[in-house]
């Protein structure tokens, strides 16, 4: 009896540590993809010495803070971000995109930080770039937490040009700072012209996340719109014909907005903006009086962790519908519109595991808009062929490289069908697929990028006839430029280090001289860079 006993025991005590195992694998998976970028692979904070942008608030060593935890603290700042505890809110709300199973999993991974030794490059390699000279930073001052500051960079009137006639507007501390407030006191945009700086940057809140393009005000001119995820805002910036901003309007909208598109929601024949408020859990209209200005806003609540939003025709009635990638619920949710200009939840299409950012592409060129959707937690893309009915097909999926990010699309062997390129972070590269015209892809070729690639543009730019690529990097902070041969191949030609994350890059004729120029968005130092093409495949800084 008594043997029996100790067997049981012995049973129960390798059941117990089996399952704390597979705990700890879930966690990590979870880890690698939500936290590993700022936090390091192995919980170190990676060392920001070696990095092109540093973060706007220091990046603790989670091996030295994890024993010093409760699991209710850590579940806390996981579920609910930084600011329950009392930290910073440059950390984010996870509560949105994992369960509490999830959480507690993470929990475990953390937990078992402790036991390893530290490793380099689970995804990034530490980088350090033999052509940095200068670097410049968009400075905060240092804090522990927002509890442990009174004072905060503020933006006060004041205004100057410097050289090529730019203006410039300057922060100063204020001495009153109210923390519950502090994302409605921010100047969503601002242009600096700093000595060494790679152009001009035009600041869109803390941690601008995406760009939309569009004529606002129409005037023929490109304007930009850009997310701030930690602000609460989105930033409508006006250009002129020379690409130069005129003016900047801030809208706010819910927590953490990570995407917009632009799309004429009413029918009056002027652009609207839409948003998706990842924290709050729900997406931002305004709508546009062609003058630059918008109103009206509109939330559409209960809509669980939106990573990214199209606008298209899904039911082909002329009238622009919404598609929505749900990244905690591995779902699409498509709002077919009508003649009130409301988009409704009318259907809703499993995805793989963490939808991140969706291309609303005519893939098949039937008129409709199709859907390819980019899982981070399955390293796929789903491709989905439009019924013409506001539903879609079942998804076809593409296998690709580790956590593929944005993708540009084009016809890059001249048969006519259209092509994709896809960047995928955790491969340091680019993936250019073959497309059949029915929704199939076939990898050609990968090339090697930047560290941390992000980014992903596509246009001639050196006027061959042929489409070019420009990937933005954000650890090692540059861009890359591939041109392309017309059969398929593209080649590296250039890379432009811009001392800046680049999170999303776009590309047009912004100041109307025929040359294709390029728009950079950078989280870290909260700006808009602008970079002038040569016509011949180069860009310099604007």
């Amino acid at each position: 009896m008594k043997r029996l006993l100790t067997l049981l025991l012995l049973s129960l005590s390798f059941s117990s540590t089996a399952v704390s195992q597979a705990d700890i694998e879930q966690g990590e998976k979870i880890y690698t993809e939500m936290c590993v970028l700022c936090h390091g692979s192995a919980g170190e904070g990676w060392d920001w010495k070696k990095k092109a942008a540093k973060p706007p608030v220091p990046v603790p060593n989670l091996k030295e803070v994890i024993p010093e935890r409760t699991d209710e603290y850590l579940q806390a700042v996981i579920k609910e971000g930084g600011r329950a505890v009392g930290l910073s809110e440059f950390m984010p709300a996870l509560g949105f995109n994992l369960s509490d199973q999830e959480i507690q999993y993470l929990i475990s991974f953390l937990r078992s930080l402790n036991q390893k030794t530290q490793e380099e490059g689970a995804l990034l390699e530490m980088h350090e770039s033999s052509q940095v000279k200068h670097l410049v930073f968009s400075p905060f001052p240092e804090w522990k937490g927002f509890s442990q500051f009174s004072s905060f960079l503020q933006p006060v009137v004041f205004k100057g040009t410097g050289p090529g006639n730019r203006f410039n507007y300057f922060f100063n501390q204020s001495k009153h700072f109210d923390m519950h407030n502090w994302q409605e006191s921010i100047l969503l945009a601002h242009q600096q012209d700093v000595r060494n700086s790679s152009g001009n940057q035009r600041i869109g809140g803390f941690f601008p996340h995406a760009i939309t393009l569009g004529d606002f005000n129409s005037d023929g001119n490109t304007d930009f719109a850009v997310p701030a995820s930690a602000s609460r805002t989105l930033t409508v910036l006006i250009s002129d014909d020379s690409g130069d901003i005129i003016s900047n309007h801030h809208l706010h909208v819910g927590e953490g907005p990570t995407w917009v598109t632009s799309t004429d929601l009413n029918q009056d024949g002027h652009l609207d903006l839409v948003t998706t408020n990842t924290g709050a859990g729900s997406l931002s209209l305004y709508y546009g009086n062609g003058k630059g200005d918008f109103s009206g806003r509109i939330d559409i609540e209960d809509i669980h962790g939106p990573s990214c939003v199209v606008a298209g025709d899904f039911n082909n009635d002329g009238i622009a519908d919404l598609a929505v990638a749900q990244a905690g619920l591995s779902k699409v949710v498509v709002l077919i519109n009508d003649s009130t200009g409301l988009p409704k939840k009318s259907y809703i299409v499993d995805v793989e595991r963490g939808p991140h950012i969706m291309d609303g592409v005519d893939l098949n060129l039937d008129g409709i808009p199709d859907l390819v959707v980019g899982s981070l937690g399955s390293h796929t893309l789903s491709i989905m062929l439009a019924k013409g009915d506001g539903e879609f097909k079942e998804a076809n999926i593409v296998k690709t490289g580790r956590f593929p990010h944005y993708r540009s699309y084009g016809d890059w062997n001249g048969d006519g069908n259209l092509d994709l390129a896809v960047v995928v972070a955790g491969e340091e590269s680019i993936e250019v697929y073959k497309g059949d015209g029915l929704g199939n892809f076939k990898m050609l070729s990968r090339h090697e990028t930047g560290v941390n690639p992000h980014g992903l543009t596509s246009g001639d730019f050196n006027q061959d006839g042929n489409l070019d690529l420009a990937v933005s990097n954000r650890t090692s902070g540059g861009i890359t430029i591939f041109l392309g041969k017309g059969n398929g191949n593209f080649e590296n030609t250039s890379s432009i280090y811009t001392g800046n994350d680049g999170i999303a890059i776009a590309n047009g004729d912004f100041d109307g001289d025929g040359t294709i120029d390029l728009a950079m968005v950078s989280a870290s130092s909260h700006s808009l860079l602008f970079y002038r093409g040569d016509g011949k495949g180069g860009f310099n800084p604007w």
